[in-house]
């Protein structure tokens, strides 16, 4: 790597910090309410189900 490129690659990475402190300052002041939650969803859960699939269920459902 040239000088060049080193000052180049240089000032990227300080622009880089400076986004992300300025990131970090405003979670401070503005928390997220979905920081650190998870949301798990089985794979059998009818929210994965298509339209059908929900249907063909609630008719067999009906049918028992």
């Amino acid at each position: 790597m040239n000088k060049k490129q080193k000052k180049e690659l240089k000032k990227l990475m300080e622009e880089l910090i400076k986004e992300a402190q300025l990131v970090i300052e405003d979670y401070k002041k503005n928390p997220s309410e979905l920081s650190g939650s998870i949301t798990q969803v089985h794979e059998d859960s009818p929210l994965l189900a298509t339209r059908e699939e929900r249907l063909l269920k609630i008719k067999k459902n009906d049918s028992e």
